[in-house]
C-alpha cells in the first residue's frame, strides 16, 4: 500500500516499451505508468487496492481521463507484457474494463 514516484509526471518513463492504445504507438509519451509489487501468480492485497484506487482516482480527476482508458501493460503491449494479470479486479479501481473500448 506504499506509493512511490519514481519518475514525474511531465517526464517519460518507458514503462510500456514499445507499446500502441486506440490507434497511437508510443504509449510511453501520453500515459502515465504505475507499477504494482505483484508477479501476476498472486492475489493483489487490499491494501494495495485502497492506494491504488485513491491514486487512479487522482489521476483520473487531475488529467480528466475516461475510465475506458485505464488500461494494464498487457493492453497496450500484448504477447510481450502480462500485467497486471488474471488476478487482477478492474472494477474495484473505477476502470470500465469490463466494457473496453477504444475511444
Amino acid at each position: 500500500g506504499i506509493v512511490y514516484s519514481i519518475v514525474p509526471e511531465n517526464y517519460v518513463a518507458w514503462h510500456a516499451g514499445e507499446s500502441s492504445w486506440n490507434g497511437q504507438s508510443g504509449v510511453n509519451e501520453f500515459s502515465i505508468g504505475i507499477e504494482i509489487v505483484n508477479d501476476g501468480s498472486e492475489l493483489y492485497t487490499d491494501e494495495q487496492y485502497d492506494t491504488l484506487e485513491a491514486l487512479v482516482l487522482d489521476i483520473r480527476a487531475f488529467y480528466s481521463i475516461d475510465p475506458r482508458n485505464i488500461v494494464g501493460h498487457s493492453d497496450v503491449a500484448p504477447g510481450r507484457k502480462q500485467d497486471p494479470g488474471s488476478h487482477f479486479d478492474w472494477v474495484r479501481i473505477g476502470a470500465n474494463y469490463h466494457n473496453l473500448l477504444p475511444v
